[in-house]
């Protein structure tokens, strides 16, 4: 079957079979590397897509299932003046994620700064809870959303 979408901002046709997964559809068709299967069973963020604007685990959405949505993956968020505050966060606070769990921190960063630009340590407690990984120390990862706060604080206030 042939499905239509808007992927990373940009209209997308693809043919999927029923069995196809949206992780598998991003990674092995489309060459879009940042959402990796992890678990598959949703619950490890390695895999996290912005999918209509809510953060989903793509290797529980049939890719049928995308058919008129708005899929946003780590490549998409990469062409963004957003990334770049989340990225400078990360940074300064030497906490750089490693390749299995970078797509869902960045986007689960990017939607919890979206809603709450000045969110609160459990708010940030809460959105760390779903990206799995010890690739650097949880205090370290605080501070790099804290830091990624108030760089698209000090951004907006330029407007920018």
């Amino acid at each position: 079957m042939t499905i239509h979408f808007t992927l990373n901002g940009e209209p997308t046709e693809m043919d999927v079979q029923a069995s196809d997964l949206l992780v598998d559809l991003l990674r092995l068709k489309l060459g879009l590397r940042g959402a990796r299967p992890g678990c598959l069973l949703g619950q490890c963020g390695s895999c996290t897509v912005l999918f209509n604007g809510s953060l989903a685990p793509s290797c529980l959405i049939p890719a049928f299932k995308v058919y008129g949505s708005d899929v946003v993956t780590i490549e998409g968020l990469m062409q963004t003046r957003e990334y770049q505050d989340i990225e400078r966060g990360f940074a300064r606070a030497e906490a750089q994620p490693c390749r299995f769990c970078a797509a869902g921190k960045f986007l689960s960063i990017h939607a919890l700064l979206s809603s709450s630009p000045n969110p609160t340590k459990q708010a940030i407690q809460d959105t760390l809870a779903g990206a799995w990984c010890r690739c650097t120390t949880h205090q370290r990862l605080i501070q790099a959303i804290e830091y990624a706060a108030e760089n698209r604080e000090r951004r907006l206030r330029r407007g920018r």
